[in-house]
C-alpha cells in the first residue's frame, strides 16, 4: 500500500538563516545540482551564487536560481504572492517545514532544515534483507520523514506500508515510496515570515517537492509538488509557476523561448555562436516541460529596470503571472514582445506555423529569466494542487539548438511516462467499458483524490479532483 502519497490516476489518451542543502550530485550522470531545504533549486541561498554546474565544474554554471513562482486572488480580490525567486540575500518567501494542521502555525526550521536523499538501490537492499538477522536498516530510510506529528500531516514524504497498519515501521519492512534510481525529499512553507521576495501577502501553503532522477543518463530531473493550502482563505484563481533564471555558461548572452503546445516548455539557451571562457563552442540549454497541467502563458525578463526588467514590486510579480508587462502593457507578438499590436500569452513561442525567436526578431542576446503558469479556479481550504515538471539540460555542437531542445524535452517527458510508478497505480484500478468512446466508469481498491485524462498530444482534456471515492463516472 502506498501512503502519503495523494492517488492521482493519469490516463494517457526572518532574519537571516542558513537553509540545509544538499548537493544532487547525478543529473546526467556528472551534473551537480543543489537542491535547499525551503525548494528553492539550483542556487546558494547563502551567496545567491550559482549551485548548478555541469561536470561539477564551477566554471561551467548553468542555473543562477529556478523554482515556484505562485499568485492567488482571495474571494474578496487581493492577491497573494509566493515565490522563490530571490534577488537579495535573506529575502525569502519560502521557509523549510510543514504547518500545524490545527493551528495554522508553522513547525520553524529546525527539524525540518533539511532535504532527504533515498536511492533505488537501497530501497532494493532493505527490501531483500529487512527481515533478515542482524540487518540493520540504513539512516536514509530510518530518517524518511513520512509521518508528522504534534498536528503536522499525518502522512508526509510517500512510503509504502508493506502490511498496511498506517505506520511507517521500515524496520518491519516499509520503505520510501520513490521515481526512479533516486529521490530527494524536502517540505515548505510560505508562512513562517515577512515574504521579503515578493514584498506580498502569504498564501498560506504547505508544499511537499519530491526530486527524482528516473535513469543513470537521464538529462533531466522529475519535480513532483504537492501545493495544500493550509489556511481557511479559500482563492477563487490561482496561478502556479515555475521559473528558470539561467545562466548559461556567460549569463549575459543567452535567450529565451516557449513550446506552447506537447511537449509544453519553457526554456532558456546559449545565444552566441561561441560561448567565450565557459562552453566555447558547446551551447548550453535549460528547460523546464510541464506535465500534468496545460501551460497558461509565459514571460521572460531580463536583469534591467525597464518595463520588461526584474521584478520589483509586489504589483510586478502579479503582472508577470498575467503575461502583462511591469507598466501594465500586454505582451505581444514581435521583437521583445513590449511594442506590438497582437497581444499573445506565450512570448517566443515556438509552437506556432509561424514560430517567433529571439534570434530571429532580432534582439541583443543577454540574461533572461522565464516563467511559465498554469491556472486554477478553486483553491479552498485543504484543497492541493499536484504540479509536475521536468528539469532538463542540454548541449549543442553547430545543431539546431530550438530543435534539440524540442527532442530533448519530448524525449525526457516520453521516458517519465514509461518508467514512472503510475503503471503500478493503473494496476490497482478497473477501467470499463474498454473501449468506450466518451463515458467510463473507473474503479480502485482504495480511494481516488483526483484524476486526468491526457490525449495522445499529453494535453490535458479531462480532470476531476476532490473526488474521495473508489468509483468515478468519467463523462467527456
Amino acid at each position: 500500500m502506498r501512503v502519503g502519497g495523494l492517488l492521482t490516476i493519469c490516463i494517457l489518451a526572518l532574519a537571516s538563516f542558513s537553509f540545509g542543502q544538499v548537493a544532487y550530485s547525478d543529473w546526467d550522470g556528472k551534473h551537480a545540482f543543489r537542491i535547499n531545504a525551503n525548494g528553492s533549486l539550483g542556487v546558494d541561498l547563502n551567496t545567491l551564487r550559482p549551485a548548478s554546474f555541469y561536470e561539477n565544474n564551477t566554471n561551467l554554471p548553468l542555473l543562477k536560481q529556478a523554482g515556484l513562482w505562485i499568485i492567488a486572488q482571495d474571494k474578496g480580490g487581493a492577491y497573494h504572492t509566493a515565490t522563490h525567486f530571490q534577488d537579495e540575500v535573506d529575502g525569502y518567501d519560502f521557509w523549510a517545514g510543514p504547518v500545524d494542521t490545527l493551528t495554522g502555525q508553522t513547525s520553524g526550521t529546525s527539524e525540518w532544515n533539511k532535504v532527504w536523499t533515498v536511492t533505488k538501490d537501497e530501497i532494493d537492499y532493505h527490501k531483500e534483507n529487512s527481515q533478515k538477522v542482524g540487518y540493520e536498516v540504513p539512516l536514509s530510510l530510518r530518517s524518511w520523514p513520512a509521518k508528522g506529528s504534534d498536528g503536522f500531516a499525518n502522512y508526509l514524504a510517500p512510503f509504502i506500508d508493506v502490511n498496511d497498519d498506517g505506520e511507517y515501521k521500515p524496520e518491519q519492512g516499509d520503505y520510501p515510496d520513490i521515481k526512479g534510481i533516486k529521490s530527494a525529499y524536502c517540505v515548505f512553507n510560505d508562512l513562517e515570515g515577512e515574504h521579503k521576495a515578493s514584498l506580498g501577502q502569504e498564501i498560506g501553503i504547505e508544499v511537499t517537492m519530491l526530486v527524482s532522477q528516473l535513469e543513470v543518463n537521464s538529462s533531466a530531473l522529475f519535480l513532483e509538488y504537492f501545493i495544500i493550502n493550509r489556511r481557511p482563505t479559500d482563492y477563487e484563481n490561482i496561478k502556479v509557476g515555475f521559473f528558470i533564471d539561467a545562466q548559461c555558461g556567460n549569463r549575459f548572452d543567452n535567450y529565451a523561448g516557449t513550446f506552447s503546445n506537447y511537449p509544453e516548455s519553457i526554456f532558456v539557451y546559449q545565444g552566441d555562436e561561441t560561448d567565450e571562457g565557459f562552453f566555447n563552442n558547446e551551447l548550453p540549454y535549460i528547460y523546464a516541460t510541464f506535465q500534468n497541467e496545460n501551460l497558461n502563458n509565459s514571460i521572460a525578463f531580463n536583469d534591467g529596470k525597464d518595463k520588461n526588467g526584474k521584478p520589483l514590486l509586489t504589483q510586478d510579480f502579479i503582472n508577470y503571472s498575467n503575461s502583462i508587462w511591469k507598466d501594465s502593457s500586454f505582451l505581444t507578438v514581435g521583437n521583445d514582445g513590449t511594442s506590438g499590436n497582437i497581444r499573445t500569452d506565450f512570448i517566443y513561442n515556438q509552437s506556432n506555423l509561424n514560430p517567433w525567436a529571439e534570434e530571429d526578431a532580432p534582439n541583443m542576446v543577454g540574461a533572461r529569466t522565464i516563467a511559465g503558469f498554469v491556472e486554477h479556479t478553486d483553491f479552498s481550504r485543504d484543497d492541493f494542487i499536484r504540479f509536475n515538471v521536468l528539469l532538463g539540460i542540454g548541449i549543442v555542437n553547430n545543431e539546431n539548438i530550438i530543435d534539440d531542445i524540442f527532442k530533448k524535452s519530448l524525449s525526457a517527458d516520453k521516458l517519465f511516462r514509461e518508467t514512472s510508478s503510475i503503471q503500478d497505480v493503473l494496476s490497482t484500478i478497473e477501467l470499463f467499458p474498454n473501449p468506450a468512446k466518451s463515458i467510463f466508469t473507473t474503479k480502485s481498491n482504495r480511494l481516488i483524490n483526483s484524476i486526468q485524462i491526457r490525449n495522445n498530444l499529453g494535453k490535458l482534456v479531462y480532470s476531476k479532483n476532490k473526488i474521495n471515492s473508489a468509483s468515478v463516472l468519467c463523462n467527456n
